[in-house]
């Protein structure tokens, strides 16, 4: 009967525990442990509060605050847990809510929570007294199950950090942050994407040509200084070719672009294909004033919300020659 009034006063009191800021001070932390420890999982969060502020730069003040919650003092003996923070603090940040592998398990270890799988467990060992240990499982969100940890509690009833080492077991890397090339802002628009380009290809045929590389490569996924994915369209034989990606421009005239700091491009997804919240991969199709169907360009979105011109090799196919002014009828 005495377990299960204890499982029931835990139960009411997990979800009234207060996620504060790291502390500062030895003297504030021992003073949270007087407040909450009383609850395995408050204590276990305290633990990995301290946790934080190692990883976090504050080695001298992490250093008391584990040994704070530990049962073993000597706790710096198990290397496992000193190489983990050292090498692998992700590992740590893991068991925040929120975090991820695809987004490096990011956090704010000044506002964070845990994620406990099933209950608390007060009687681990056969052995022992009923709440003299408590063990829980803490779910990572890099590992295919939740991970256990066992405390001991204090002459005082608090609860300090027993085993700990399924904590410092690995998880998966953090996935590399999707960024490409520079920061543009205008970029979370696909179209403004698509004009960018294409202005720095003309500004290239133009002979504007370093200036134009820059400004093509900077909104491609995978930059091309030789230009050897545009199969040979980038001659100046097949400048026109690009013209025709211009809204007014047509055969009569050469393809020729008025103005390359001022043009339109006649674009369009198809039915069921616009981006929406969850898109990160689309097709944009642009109509060519020299050929018949329009051509697709797929473009990508990089972790700040900005696309990129992915692959274009439709757009390098040939369209109908300008007409030559000089040829006469027959």
């Amino acid at each position: 009967m005495r377990r299960c009034v204890v499982v029931l006063l835990l139960a009411a009191t997990v979800h009234c525990v207060a996620y504060a800021a790291l502390p500062k001070t030895l003297a504030e932390f021992q003073q949270q442990i007087a407040e909450k420890a009383s609850d395995p999982r408050a204590a276990t969060k305290l633990w990995l509060d301290a946790v934080m502020v190692y990883i976090g730069g504050d080695k001298q003040l992490g250093e008391q605050l584990i040994t704070e919650m530990s049962k073993d003092k000597q706790w710096k003996s198990r290397s496992y847990f000193v190489r983990a923070m050292a090498e692998r603090p992700f590992i740590f940040r893991s068991y925040a809510k929120g975090s991820s592998p695809g987004n490096q398990y990011q956090m704010d270890p000044n506002k964070y929570e845990l994620v406990h799988s099933g209950n608390v467990d007060l009687k681990p060992y056969v052995d022992r007294a009923e709440g003299e240990y408590a063990k829980l499982f803490i779910v990572s969100s890099g590992a295919d199950n939740p991970r256990p940890a066992i405390l001991a509690r204090n002459s005082r009833g608090q609860y300090k950090m027993d085993n700990f080492s399924s904590l410092c077991s690995d998880v998966r890397p953090p996935q590399q942050a999707r960024i490409w090339g520079p920061d543009l802002p205008e970029s979370a628009d696909p179209v403004w994407t698509l004009k960018y380009w294409l202005q720095g290809i003309l500004m290239y045929l133009a002979g504007q040509q370093e200036a134009g590389l820059a400004q093509m490569n900077s909104v491609m996924k995978d930059p091309d200084p030789d230009l050897r994915t545009f199969h040979g369209a980038m001659g100046p034989d097949k400048s026109y070719l690009w013209g025709s990606y211009v809204k007014g421009t047509s055969r009569d005239n050469g393809y020729k672009v008025p103005e390359i700091t001022n043009f339109e491009v006649d674009t369009y997804f198809q039915e069921g294909e616009a981006p929406t919240e969850t898109s990160t991969l689309i097709r944009l199709f642009v109509r060519s004033t020299g050929a018949d169907i329009p051509r697709p360009v797929r473009l990508e979105l990089d972790d700040r919300k900005q696309w990129r011109i992915n692959e274009y090799s439709s757009l390098c196919l040939g369209v109908k020659p300008p007409v030559d002014p000089n040829a006469g009828d027959f």
